[in-house]
């Protein structure tokens, strides 16, 4: 092996550990991007969408509005949610809520 292909795999093996330095550093923010459950190709959807997702009738994403389980964006004055928020919520539940 001469002296040139020598410097060269010690750049290139120098340039790979800096990429692990790298990737070891972005470990944390990637796994962060994981714990939003598709937050990055999330979307708003209306209520009566929420509401077949839910197994319930529309009136009942109101009561989960009032009871603070679901945050209302409006969009051009309607009433959005986002879509990963109604996921979290379980399905087909005999929901009851009460106001405090």
């Amino acid at each position: 092996m001469n002296t040139l292909d020598l410097d060269n795999l010690q750049k290139i093996t120098a340039q790979a550990q800096k990429l692990q330095e790298i990737a070891h550093d972005l470990q944390p923010f990637l796994e962060c991007i994981r714990d939003f459950d598709g937050l990055p190709t999330d979307r708003l959807i209306r209520a009566g969408e929420a509401a077949k997702i839910l197994g319930v009738n529309q009136s009942k994403i109101g009561a989960f509005v009032r009871a603070k389980l679901l945050t209302p964006y409006y969009v051009n004055n309607q009433k959005k949610f986002w879509l990963s928020h109604v996921m979290k919520l379980p399905r087909k539940q005999p929901w009851t809520i009460r106001s405090e």
